[in-house]
């Protein structure tokens, strides 16, 4: 499955988004010395909703350089940031809100969000608590500890965490979206199947939710169950279409229907050529069929539209290695290790 993770993004500056269940961001200026910095604040937040993250990150900067104090841009620029997985310098960014604005919870859940990233689980847990010391809304506390406990591997305390935010919101989709998650890594699949379900009934127009429940019924085995679902999301969603479309040929990768997940893909790079994912799930189908040769061409195609794209260099090294071109292998696995240590 590509980078949904199933754990959503948490914050937008706007919501409504795949990553809007706790805050609508700072979606309006506040009075700032300048009008240049609330234009162009003002036009990031337009970029940002229109999907335009390069163009938003840009017109955050501005907006910081016009007037430094700004600390509702450092913190949606930290948000575009998360979008583009730019986690450390989207810490950064948090960590410069928090010190202008007088300690908004908000801020410190963003900042959890970037530390859970990063590996450091113990400074993202201290950021929850200190949202939580600010009388944050319950629910969503609950819920950042879920997501927490989640990435750092806690199965058992993220779905605790994400049932005690449900029990206290019942209306809560996006908390019964990761705890559904939670029940696919430990092998719940009908337990994932209801609580998407139950997600569905409460946002029925969020098309995403149908994409997760695909997966849900993918690994149940269900293959009609997930095209119904997958089609679902691609019809009631036009603007998803190519993440969808690679979605769909994933899943038909998965149950071995390699000619169908070839005209998704290729269909996906007639719209976008320039998305180096829809490569790298291409090289994967290949993989899976034990054909090398072709993997390490579309890996390479992938890199040749992003040259920092980390998943390519490791998948790439792994069909070198099973071509036996032991050199170009440790190359690759060796500009991955240094790419993630620039993340870190």
């Amino acid at each position: 499955m590509k980078k949904y993770s199933t754990l959503f993004l948490a914050f937008s500056v706007f919501s409504g988004t795949v990553a809007g269940q706790t805050s609508e961001g700072d979606s309006t200026v506040v009075i700032v010395s300048g009008q240049e910095a609330a234009l162009a604040y003002n036009q990031g937040i337009t970029e940002f909703n229109g999907g335009d993250y390069n163009a938003a990150l840009k017109s955050f900067s501005s907006a910081i350089s016009y007037n430094g104090k700004f600390f509702q841009s450092y913190y949606n620029k930290g948000i575009t940031e998360l979008k583009k997985n730019l986690d450390k310098e989207a810490l950064k960014d948090f960590t410069d809100a928090i010190a202008l604005s007088g300690k908004k919870a908000e801020y410190y859940l963003a900042r959890a969000i970037a530390y859970s990233r990063l590996g450091n689980y113990t400074e993202a847990l201290r950021a929850v608590q200190k949202a939580e010391s600010l009388k944050y809304s319950p629910d969503k506390i609950k819920y950042f500890y879920g997501y927490v406990y989640f990435l750092q591997g806690d199965y058992k305390k993220a779905q605790q965490a994400y049932t005690e935010a449900v029990n206290t919101n019942p209306k809560y989709a996006y908390a019964y979206c990761d705890r559904a998650a939670v029940h696919i890594r430990t092998g719940n699949f009908k337990a994932a199947l209801d609580d998407y379900e139950t997600a569905l009934h409460i946002m029925p127009g969020e098309s995403y939710i149908y994409v997760l429940r695909a997966w849900a019924k993918t690994h149940s085995n269900n293959f009609s169950g997930a095209m119904s679902d997958v089609n679902t999301a691609i019809l009631m969603d036009k603007e998803k279409e190519l993440e969808y479309l690679n979605e769909r040929a994933n899943i038909y990768a998965k149950f071995k229907k390699y000619k169908l997940a070839t005209d998704d893909f290729k269909a996906c790079i007639a719209k976008n050529p320039d998305f180096a994912d829809t490569y790298i799930n291409m090289g994967n189908m290949f993989m899976e069929q034990k054909k090398y040769a072709e993997a390490e061409k579309y890996y390479t195609l992938a890199l040749e539209k992003d040259n920092f794209n980390i998943a390519a260099y490791n998948n790439r090294a792994n069909a070198k290695e099973l071509q036996f071109d032991l050199k170009g292998a440790a190359s690759d696995r060796q500009i991955a290790e240094n790419l993630l240590k620039q993340k870190k």
